[in-house]
Protein backbone atom coordinates (compact mmCIF):
# COMPACT_ATOMS: atom_id res chain seq x y z
CA UNK A 1 0.00 0.00 0.00
CA UNK A 2 1.65 3.26 -0.99
CA UNK A 3 0.85 6.50 1.06
CA UNK A 4 -2.43 8.89 -0.52
CA UNK A 5 -0.62 11.73 -1.75
CA UNK A 6 -3.59 13.95 -2.99
CA UNK A 7 -7.11 14.23 -1.87
CA UNK A 8 -8.28 15.07 -5.49
CA UNK A 9 -9.84 11.74 -5.37
CA UNK A 10 -11.82 11.94 -2.82
CA UNK A 11 -14.80 13.95 -1.54
CA UNK A 12 -16.71 14.51 1.49
CA UNK A 13 -20.61 14.37 1.58
CA UNK A 14 -22.66 16.39 3.92
CA UNK A 15 -26.10 15.23 4.37
CA UNK A 16 -28.41 13.99 7.46
CA UNK A 17 -28.40 10.23 7.20
CA UNK A 18 -31.25 8.36 8.69
CA UNK A 19 -32.36 4.10 8.67
CA UNK A 20 -35.49 5.80 6.65
CA UNK A 21 -33.41 7.05 3.69
CA UNK A 22 -33.22 3.99 1.72
CA UNK A 23 -36.38 2.61 2.02
CA UNK A 24 -37.06 2.98 -2.21
CA UNK A 25 -36.10 4.06 -5.44
CA UNK A 26 -37.57 7.63 -4.99
CA UNK A 27 -36.07 8.29 -1.87
CA UNK A 28 -32.55 6.91 -3.18
CA UNK A 29 -33.36 9.61 -6.27
CA UNK A 30 -34.19 12.23 -3.32
CA UNK A 31 -31.03 11.41 -1.30
CA UNK A 32 -28.35 11.88 -4.15
CA UNK A 33 -29.68 15.16 -5.07
CA UNK A 34 -29.38 16.16 -1.22
CA UNK A 35 -25.90 15.37 -0.67
CA UNK A 36 -23.68 18.57 -1.18
CA UNK A 37 -19.95 17.20 -2.44
CA UNK A 38 -17.38 19.50 -0.80
CA UNK A 39 -13.17 18.68 -1.55
CA UNK A 40 -11.34 16.37 1.48
CA UNK A 41 -9.78 17.92 4.23
CA UNK A 42 -6.38 16.25 4.90
CA UNK A 43 -3.97 17.65 7.35
CA UNK A 44 -0.40 17.08 7.93
CA UNK A 45 0.42 16.22 11.58
CA UNK A 46 3.24 13.93 11.60
CA UNK A 47 6.70 12.62 9.90
CA UNK A 48 4.23 10.57 8.04
CA UNK A 49 2.66 13.33 5.99
CA UNK A 50 -0.74 14.00 5.26
CA UNK A 51 -3.74 11.66 6.11
CA UNK A 52 -7.64 11.87 5.87
CA UNK A 53 -9.32 13.92 9.67
CA UNK A 54 -12.44 11.59 10.24
CA UNK A 55 -15.46 11.90 8.35
CA UNK A 56 -18.48 10.57 7.41
CA UNK A 57 -20.87 9.85 4.04
CA UNK A 58 -17.68 10.42 1.71
CA UNK A 59 -17.36 9.35 -1.70
CA UNK A 60 -13.92 7.71 -3.77
CA UNK A 61 -14.72 7.55 -7.37
CA UNK A 62 -12.35 5.41 -9.11
CA UNK A 63 -10.76 5.20 -12.17
CA UNK A 64 -12.94 2.69 -13.37
CA UNK A 65 -15.82 4.67 -12.78
CA UNK A 66 -17.60 2.73 -9.92
CA UNK A 67 -17.78 5.57 -6.64
CA UNK A 68 -17.79 3.86 -3.17
CA UNK A 69 -19.24 5.86 -0.40
CA UNK A 70 -17.30 5.17 3.07
CA UNK A 71 -17.31 6.57 6.71
CA UNK A 72 -13.69 7.13 7.97
CA UNK A 73 -12.44 7.44 11.85
CA UNK A 74 -9.47 8.69 12.73
CA UNK A 75 -9.81 9.66 15.98
CA UNK A 76 -7.47 8.19 18.91
CA UNK A 77 -4.41 7.37 15.79
CA UNK A 78 -1.11 8.45 16.21
CA UNK A 79 0.14 8.99 13.18
CA UNK A 80 3.85 9.15 14.37
CA UNK A 81 3.85 5.83 15.39
CA UNK A 82 3.28 2.22 13.03
CA UNK A 83 -0.31 2.68 12.14
CA UNK A 84 -2.70 1.30 9.62
CA UNK A 85 -6.42 0.33 8.79
CA UNK A 86 -8.99 -1.65 9.53
CA UNK A 87 -11.76 -2.45 6.06
CA UNK A 88 -15.48 -3.48 6.81
CA UNK A 89 -17.62 -4.67 4.68
CA UNK A 90 -21.21 -5.26 5.87
CA UNK A 91 -24.01 -7.88 5.17
CA UNK A 92 -25.97 -7.64 2.16
CA UNK A 93 -29.56 -6.18 3.49
CA UNK A 94 -27.66 -4.69 6.65
CA UNK A 95 -28.36 -1.09 7.00
CA UNK A 96 -25.92 -0.50 9.67
CA UNK A 97 -23.38 1.50 7.08
CA UNK A 98 -26.17 4.34 6.79
CA UNK A 99 -25.73 4.70 11.09
CA UNK A 100 -22.19 5.79 10.70
CA UNK A 101 -22.82 7.20 14.55
CA UNK A 102 -24.23 4.22 15.78
CA UNK A 103 -23.05 2.08 18.22
CA UNK A 104 -21.88 -0.66 15.67
CA UNK A 105 -19.66 1.83 13.87
CA UNK A 106 -18.05 3.77 16.73
CA UNK A 107 -17.33 0.51 18.08
CA UNK A 108 -15.26 -1.07 15.67
CA UNK A 109 -13.90 2.40 15.20
CA UNK A 110 -12.73 2.02 18.95
CA UNK A 111 -11.36 -1.45 18.70
CA UNK A 112 -9.49 0.16 15.44
CA UNK A 113 -7.70 2.64 17.65
CA UNK A 114 -6.91 0.47 19.83
CA UNK A 115 -4.42 -1.00 17.89
CA UNK A 116 -3.60 2.49 16.20
CA UNK A 117 -5.58 2.11 12.97
CA UNK A 118 -7.59 3.68 11.46
CA UNK A 119 -11.53 2.37 11.10
CA UNK A 120 -12.89 2.49 6.99
CA UNK A 121 -16.65 1.72 6.73
CA UNK A 122 -17.23 0.97 3.14
CA UNK A 123 -20.90 0.98 2.01
CA UNK A 124 -22.31 -1.70 -0.93
CA UNK A 125 -22.13 0.33 -4.08
CA UNK A 126 -25.03 2.46 -5.67
CA UNK A 127 -27.06 2.19 -2.19
CA UNK A 128 -28.22 -1.41 -2.94
CA UNK A 129 -27.11 -2.81 0.27
CA UNK A 130 -25.67 -6.18 -1.55
CA UNK A 131 -21.85 -6.65 -2.52
CA UNK A 132 -23.54 -8.80 -5.21
CA UNK A 133 -25.23 -5.81 -7.02
CA UNK A 134 -23.67 -4.53 -10.27
CA UNK A 135 -20.00 -5.50 -11.78
CA UNK A 136 -18.49 -7.43 -8.44
CA UNK A 137 -15.29 -7.29 -10.30
CA UNK A 138 -15.43 -3.38 -10.83
CA UNK A 139 -16.19 -3.30 -7.64
CA UNK A 140 -13.47 -5.28 -5.86
CA UNK A 141 -10.93 -3.28 -8.69
CA UNK A 142 -12.70 -0.02 -7.06
CA UNK A 143 -12.11 -0.85 -3.66
CA UNK A 144 -8.08 -2.06 -4.27
CA UNK A 145 -8.12 1.25 -6.24
CA UNK A 146 -9.46 3.35 -2.87
CA UNK A 147 -7.33 0.97 -0.44
CA UNK A 148 -3.92 1.47 -2.35
CA UNK A 149 -3.82 5.04 -2.59
CA UNK A 150 -6.84 7.20 -0.58
CA UNK A 151 -6.57 6.28 2.92
CA UNK A 152 -3.70 5.02 5.09
CA UNK A 153 -0.63 6.90 5.04
CA UNK A 154 1.52 4.43 6.95
CA UNK A 155 1.01 0.89 6.56
CA UNK A 156 3.30 -0.65 9.24
CA UNK A 157 1.10 -1.75 11.70
CA UNK A 158 -0.56 -4.34 8.94
CA UNK A 159 -4.22 -3.40 7.47
CA UNK A 160 -7.14 -5.78 8.06
CA UNK A 161 -9.85 -6.44 5.84
CA UNK A 162 -13.28 -7.51 7.48
CA UNK A 163 -16.74 -8.76 6.01
CA UNK A 164 -19.60 -10.19 7.41
CA UNK A 165 -21.92 -12.59 5.73
CA UNK A 166 -22.20 -11.38 2.35
CA UNK A 167 -19.43 -8.65 2.94
CA UNK A 168 -16.98 -11.82 3.71
CA UNK A 169 -18.56 -13.46 0.33
CA UNK A 170 -17.30 -10.42 -1.69
CA UNK A 171 -13.35 -10.53 -0.10
CA UNK A 172 -13.16 -13.88 -0.72
CA UNK A 173 -15.18 -14.44 -4.23
CA UNK A 174 -13.75 -10.88 -5.41
CA UNK A 175 -11.18 -8.73 -3.33
CA UNK A 176 -8.74 -11.22 -2.54
CA UNK A 177 -9.05 -14.26 -4.69
CA UNK A 178 -7.12 -13.03 -7.45
CA UNK A 179 -4.20 -12.08 -5.36
CA UNK A 180 -2.92 -10.15 -2.23
CA UNK A 181 0.31 -8.94 -3.12
CA UNK A 182 -1.06 -5.21 -2.80
CA UNK A 183 -1.71 -5.66 1.13
CA UNK A 184 1.53 -4.32 3.02
CA UNK A 185 3.54 -7.06 5.01
CA UNK A 186 1.52 -7.56 8.49
CA UNK A 187 -1.63 -8.03 6.96
CA UNK A 188 -4.64 -10.13 7.22
CA UNK A 189 -8.32 -10.94 6.67
CA UNK A 190 -11.29 -12.04 8.52
CA UNK A 191 -14.72 -13.70 6.81
CA UNK A 192 -17.09 -13.67 9.54
CA UNK A 193 -20.17 -15.80 9.07
CA UNK A 194 -19.07 -16.58 5.22
CA UNK A 195 -16.31 -16.23 2.88
CA UNK A 196 -16.56 -18.94 0.27
CA UNK A 197 -15.19 -19.50 -3.34
CA UNK A 198 -17.03 -22.05 -4.47
CA UNK A 199 -14.42 -23.79 -7.04
CA UNK A 200 -13.51 -20.64 -8.50
CA UNK A 201 -9.51 -20.45 -8.81
CA UNK A 202 -7.49 -18.92 -6.35
CA UNK A 203 -3.96 -17.11 -6.99
CA UNK A 204 -1.31 -18.97 -5.51
CA UNK A 205 0.33 -17.38 -2.64
CA UNK A 206 3.94 -15.71 -3.38
CA UNK A 207 6.36 -15.06 -0.97
CA UNK A 208 4.89 -11.69 0.12
CA UNK A 209 1.24 -13.55 1.03
CA UNK A 210 1.84 -16.50 2.00
CA UNK A 211 1.92 -15.63 5.51
CA UNK A 212 -0.88 -13.85 5.50
CA UNK A 213 -3.55 -14.01 8.34
CA UNK A 214 -6.81 -15.21 6.82
CA UNK A 215 -8.91 -16.24 9.20
CA UNK A 216 -12.39 -17.88 8.57
CA UNK A 217 -14.91 -17.33 11.70
CA UNK A 218 -18.24 -19.21 11.93
CA UNK A 219 -20.94 -20.43 14.18
CA UNK A 220 -21.64 -24.05 14.98
CA UNK A 221 -25.04 -23.31 13.86
CA UNK A 222 -24.87 -21.14 11.03
CA UNK A 223 -25.62 -23.77 8.54
CA UNK A 224 -29.05 -23.98 6.34
CA UNK A 225 -29.89 -20.10 5.60
CA UNK A 226 -31.95 -18.74 3.12
CA UNK A 227 -30.74 -16.04 0.77
CA UNK A 228 -31.58 -14.41 -1.93
CA UNK A 229 -30.26 -17.50 -4.48
CA UNK A 230 -31.52 -20.15 -2.45
CA UNK A 231 -30.06 -22.24 0.45
CA UNK A 232 -26.93 -21.26 1.78
CA UNK A 233 -24.36 -22.59 4.50
CA UNK A 234 -21.86 -20.16 6.15
CA UNK A 235 -20.26 -23.50 7.65
CA UNK A 236 -19.79 -25.16 4.48
CA UNK A 237 -18.61 -22.18 2.52
CA UNK A 238 -15.88 -21.31 5.07
CA UNK A 239 -14.69 -24.95 5.67
CA UNK A 240 -14.17 -24.92 1.67
CA UNK A 241 -12.56 -21.99 1.99
CA UNK A 242 -9.82 -22.53 4.35
CA UNK A 243 -8.95 -25.94 2.87
CA UNK A 244 -8.47 -24.17 -0.72
CA UNK A 245 -6.44 -21.17 -0.10
CA UNK A 246 -4.33 -23.62 2.54
CA UNK A 247 -4.04 -25.59 -1.16
CA UNK A 248 -3.46 -22.26 -2.64
CA UNK A 249 -0.30 -21.71 -0.62
CA UNK A 250 -1.76 -19.49 2.28
CA UNK A 251 -0.22 -21.46 4.94
CA UNK A 252 -2.17 -19.05 7.87
CA UNK A 253 -5.46 -19.97 6.76
CA UNK A 254 -7.29 -21.08 9.49
CA UNK A 255 -11.14 -21.44 10.51
CA UNK A 256 -12.27 -21.02 13.95
CA UNK A 257 -16.00 -22.20 15.01
CA UNK A 258 -18.06 -20.05 17.42
CA UNK A 259 -21.38 -20.93 19.10
CA UNK A 260 -24.11 -19.35 17.73
CA UNK A 261 -26.36 -19.05 14.03
CA UNK A 262 -26.01 -16.56 11.34
CA UNK A 263 -27.04 -13.69 13.82
CA UNK A 264 -25.32 -14.29 16.75
CA UNK A 265 -21.86 -12.66 16.01
CA UNK A 266 -20.13 -10.06 18.42
CA UNK A 267 -17.94 -8.76 15.11
CA UNK A 268 -16.50 -5.81 17.28
CA UNK A 269 -15.13 -8.47 19.58
CA UNK A 270 -14.09 -10.68 16.42
CA UNK A 271 -12.27 -7.68 14.89
CA UNK A 272 -10.92 -7.29 18.37
CA UNK A 273 -9.70 -10.75 18.30
CA UNK A 274 -8.18 -10.69 14.68
CA UNK A 275 -6.00 -7.21 15.15
CA UNK A 276 -4.63 -8.75 18.28
CA UNK A 277 -3.26 -11.57 16.30
CA UNK A 278 -2.23 -9.36 13.95
CA UNK A 279 0.23 -8.02 16.38
CA UNK A 280 2.03 -11.01 17.09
Amino acid sequence: MTSPRSALATTSARCVRTPLLRAGAGLLAVAALALTAAPAHAVTTSSTGWHPVSGTDRTFRADNGIALTYHYYADGVDWDRPAGAVFYFDGDGTARAEQPEGRFATRLAEVAAETNRAFVFVEAPNGTRSWRAGDTAATAAAVRQFATTNITPTTDAGVLMAGYSGGAEFLSRHLLREGMDWLPAGSGAAFIGGGGTYGQPIAEATAATDDLDLTWVVGNRDGAYASGSGAWSALHAAAQAETEFREAGYDQAQRITTAGAHTDYDIPAIVADRLAELGK
